[in-house]
């Protein structure tokens, strides 16, 4: 897909960043490799047609919003706070998405169905399987997909103190430091 779909988006983001802090300023010059790219490398993954996909923590969109203008077609935004969320529905609007923006805690979600849960900068391995198992409880292949920084191998040690799971690490395309950790299995000790 071109990047011209995503022109649209690049320029909403642009116009509500000064009032709700969507993106760090820095980032803005590279907002499509920064923040497009690296939402899009999850799309490897990911089913388009048959995965139900709750990002948790979406802020800005990514990386759910981001794989939902790409052609995800069934996808959960999880946002607690209240203005970003006013983005992500204005978002959806303007795309025409098939989507469903939640203003929420994870914690308090009443999606029990995801096949692939996402996340970018949101929180802890540690927290993020909490979250996982919370929004998949009734999908027992559940697979996560975490875009992570150079702590990827510390966090995947701790959250092995407090849960089980299967792990794969990849290198993100798009951050020499990043990387995505997928994970399956998971269940508490």
């Amino acid at each position: 897909m071109s990047a011209e779909i995503y022109t649209l988006f690049a320029n909403e983001l642009l116009k509500w960043n000064s009032s709700i802090n969507l993106v760090q300023e820095n980032t803005i010059p590279a907002i499509y490799e920064r923040h497009i790219l690296d939402s899009l490398q999850l799309k490897t993954y990911v089913d388009y047609e048959k995965d139900v996909i709750v990002d948790i923590g979406s802020g800005a969109g990514f990386p759910g919003m981001i794989l939902a203008i790409d052609g995800a077609r069934h996808v959960h935004l999880v946002e607690p706070t209240n203005k970003k969320t006013v983005f992500l529905n204005h978002i959806k609007n303007l795309y025409k998405l098939p989507i469903t923006v939640h203003t929420s805690r994870w914690q308090d979600v009443k999606i029990q169905n995801a096949t692939v849960v996402t996340s970018r900068a949101f929180a802890s391995l540690t927290n993020l399987l909490d979250a996982m198992t919370n929004v998949s409880r009734e999908t027992p292949n559940a697979r996560g997909l975490f875009l992570k920084g150079e702590k990827a191998k510390e966090e995947i040690a701790e959250a092995k103190q407090i849960w089980n799971f299967e792990s794969e690490l990849f290198q993100s395309a798009t951050h020499e430091t990043g990387c995505i950790i997928k994970v399956w299995n998971v269940n508490k000790k």
